[in-house]
């Protein structure tokens, strides 16, 4: 994508007369459109509520090139923006201006409230991704939301506006086209598995970490599976995008960063040996990628590690302090911002995987932004999608005709939702998984609470608790077997609840339980059952229930045989070996019935 953007401190003005001036030449037909002619420019846009501002960081250029006030910054806001508008989400309302003359369009209340969304900036958006919720949110002109059907986990874009959705309950591999409404799910997943969804090059693909396996998405089903040749956990996360060919996977409990080759995945060739990196004792964010670099935030030491894609160090930079966790994310320019929870710095991790720092700092009065009153919040045009409720009508905002004077100094700090707990534990304790996490920091409000969710990856049992603010463990019991569960935790306060920290747990399925026969001993048990012809039955039990008292009856293609049966008292190991049952009756078919409904295999008997 072609970059474009502002030059540094260009004059908002001469933007403006600037783009009037081409509309003008288009409309009088002096020059032709350019198709797809857009404002995406190559940065991020942050937002700092202690000073009422947002500011516009130029990648490129290292540089903060716009700044403007926006009055009711809500502490924790984040800003996305599309093609010519940007988007201030915070927890209660979204605030969209244009960015060619830094005027607010509209004011609307948050569609889903109680959770921080995924943000996804790509053509045809942006969209905000609620995870838990299961629900996708597209801003713009063709606003929509859209109930995908169940929750997910981290979206992938790539650069035609598809965007790819996981189902975590189901396995369900999903898809929303650049200006649809709605969302198809035609991939499944094996059920039961775990992995994350991610893009090579600009193909969607899938990470089984269950088989350890790279396949690519289509619309048809999953590409061949290509092994990884190495192993992961559940709790394995996989970035969302390669860098030149490499995914990068992190195993937190291992401590370990992999790089995995996916250079031959169009090809259908298989990967080399993945690069492995052992990291320092700590905590980390899930990898991300520039184009040709692989950025990891260790949160424990706070600073910023960088590697190239063959796994070499690139850069190192302390992270500064702003009072929260830091938020990553990539941009369409595909460069890596970190900004700080505050706004009041940014990182920049060019393509290469260079950190500079730009400081976020208002050193010129802003440009302030015209916005509609408190008592003139639009409301969201009707929702469209699978399932979305419709609210009322749209109201027309009046914007003020003298604007609001922006603040001239910083004030302290406001509070923002806690940060992600560390430490997040999933154990097995026969059906039930044991849950360990340390505090979340409280980012200038006393955290007070933790929520507790988990969801299953088919059918039903998903659930949730709020525990106190002291809370550091919990257990969730009656874990069906064969299913891996989802569990995320997240911390509360009165700013909010924070981003949550994920982990998975399966329960693994219990052997069914067999029985096999056969000819046992020859004997003779009386006048009707006289050898060679009569013989023991010899039963081989495996995998029933341990102390469990099992009833076994044989059964027979000859109508008048009957007999009572051999009651089995299953040892520790689960499995039970005997003879009973004299049977004599050459060319009929034989078998056992247990009373809990296994039934073993037919032979023909015949004599010894």
């Amino acid at each position: 994508m072609p970059e474009r953007g502002f030059k540094r401190r260009m004059p908002l003005i001469v933007l403006s007369a600037t783009c009037l001036a081409l509309v003008i030449a288009v409309a009088t037909g002096a020059v032709k459109p350019v198709p797809g002619l857009g404002l995406t420019q190559p940065g991020h846009w942050v937002a700092n509520p202690a000073l009422g501002l947002v500011f516009f960081v130029n990648g490129a250029n290292r540089s903060v090139d716009a700044q403007a006030a926006v009055p009711g910054l809500e502490p924790g806001s984040d800003v996305v923006q599309g093609d010519t508008s940007a988007y201030v989400i915070g927890q209660r309302r979204i605030i969209e201006f244009g960015k060619s003359d830094l005027t607010v369009s509209r004011t609307v209340d948050q569609p889903v409230t109680g959770e921080r969304p995924f943000l996804l900036e790509t053509a045809g958006g942006p969209y905000l991704v609620f995870r838990e919720a299961g629900r996708v949110v597209r801003l713009g002109d063709a606003f929509a939301s859209i109930d995908t059907g169940g929750s997910l986990g981290d979206p992938v874009a790539t650069s035609d506006g598809t965007v790819w959705l996981q189902r975590t309950g189901d396995g369900m591999l999903c898809r929303l086209s650049k200006g649809s409404d709605t969302v198809g799910c035609p991939v499944q997943a094996i059920r039961g598995h775990s992995g994350a969804l991610t893009v090579v090059g600009d193909t969607p693909a899938y990470v089984d970490t269950t088989a350890s396996t790279l396949q690519t998405v289509t619309d048809t089903g999953l590409g061949k599976p290509l092994p990884l040749n190495a192993s992961f956990s559940p709790a394995a996360q996989i970035a969302s995008a390669d860098a030149a060919g490499r995914i990068a996977v992190l195993e937190p409990g291992l401590r370990k960063l992999y790089f995995l080759d996916a250079s031959g995945l169009s090809a259908g060739r298989h990967p080399g040996p993945p690069k492995t990196i052992d990291l320092s004792d700590g905590q980390y964010s899930r990898p991300t990628a520039s184009s040709s670099a692989v950025v990891l935030l260790d949160l424990t030491h706070n600073t910023v590690l960088t590697y190239s894609p063959d796994g070499s160090p690139r850069h190192m930079m302390p992270i500064p302090p702003d009072n929260g966790s830091p938020k990553l994310s990539r941009g369409e320019d595909k460069r890596v911002y970190i900004e700080g929870a505050q706004g009041n710095h940014v990182l920049v991790v060019d393509r290469e995987g260079t950190v500079a720092k730009v400081a976020v700092t208002a050193d010129k009065p802003p440009v302030p932004l015209s916005t509609p009153p408190p008592s003139s919040t639009v409301q969201l045009p009707p929702q469209r999608g699978n399932g979305g409720e419709r609210p009322k009508s749209p109201e027309q905002a009046k914007p003020q005709t003298k604007p609001q004077t922006p603040p001239t100094s910083a004030k302290a700090l406001a509070a923002s939702p806690p940060a992600i707990p560390g430490g997040l534990r999933a154990t097995l304790a026969d059906a039930t998984a044991n849950v360990t996490w340390g505090a979340a920091a409280a980012n200038g409000a006393a955290v007070t609470g933790y929520r507790v969710s988990w969801t299953p990856s088919s059918g039903s049992g998903a659930g949730s608790a709020t525990l106190g603010a002291d809370a550091r463990s919990t257990s969730i019991p009656d874990l069906r077997e064969g299913v891996t569960y989802t569990i995320a935790v997240a911390a509360e306060s009165r700013a909010g609840r924070g981003a949550p920290a994920t982990v998975r747990v399966s329960r693994p399925a219990a052997p069914k339980p067999t029985i096999t026969i056969s000819r046992g001993k020859t004997g003779t048990y009386d006048k009707t059952c006289e050898a060679p012809a009569c013989a023991k039955i010899h039963v081989v039990m495996k995998g029933f229930k341990p102390g469990a008292r099992v009833l076994v009856r044989p059964w027979s293609s000859d109508p008048d045989y009957d007999n009572e049966g051999h009651t089995c008292k299953i040892p520790a190991s689960g499995d039970c070996t005997f003879e009973a049952f004299d049977f004599g009756q050459v060319g009929n078919q034989v078998w056992v019935v247990s009373d809990t409904g296994v039934k073993s295999n037919v032979i023909t008997w015949k004599s010894g």
